[in-house]
């Protein structure tokens, strides 16, 4: 007797109880999805196979929400790089006063932020700067005044 895709399916005891507990339609549902998953195991799509179309799929030059600008500003001490998203502020730079510099500008322009010190400690290994500092964004509000 010749075996089906069906009797080469192992189910565990973990995977058994979960399917004891699945409601009659969610039954069907998760032996379908066990059926899938022994068709692609069976050498009809591996998964190198998926993951390199998936990744052909993905276009470079795709937008996915996040923007990037540059700017080559030479290498002196005070140079800053700053990198922002919508929740944190980002500051890395060799000199304080630099770092402090960017900081105020953002305060300038109406962003309540607050030093994040344990987000700044996770940094704390890959930084190739002297001073790191992260921010978290409150908020940003116009016609702030420091006093």
């Amino acid at each position: 007797m010749k075996k089906t895709l069906f009797d080469k399916i192992f189910v565990g005891y973990p995977e058994y109880n979960f399917f004891n507990t699945l409601p009659g339609i969610e039954k069907i549902q998760y032996l379908f999805e066990i059926f899938n998953i022994e068709i692609k195991r069976n050498g009809q799509e591996t998964l190198i196979n998926g993951l390199t179309d998936f990744f052909n799929d993905i276009s470079e030059e795709a937008d996915h929400g996040i923007e990037f600008d540059s700017y080559d500003v030479g290498n002196d001490r005070s140079r800053v790089d700053v990198m922002i998203d919508n929740e944190n502020i980002v500051v890395e730079s060799n000199s304080l006063k630099a770092v402090r510099y960017i900081i105020y500008k953002f305060m300038d322009n109406g962003y309540l932020i607050s030093r994040d010190t344990d987000a700044e400690k996770i940094f704390r290994k890959s930084k190739v700067t002297r001073y790191l500092r992260v921010y978290k964004i409150i908020g940003q509000y116009d016609g702030l005044c420091y006093n």
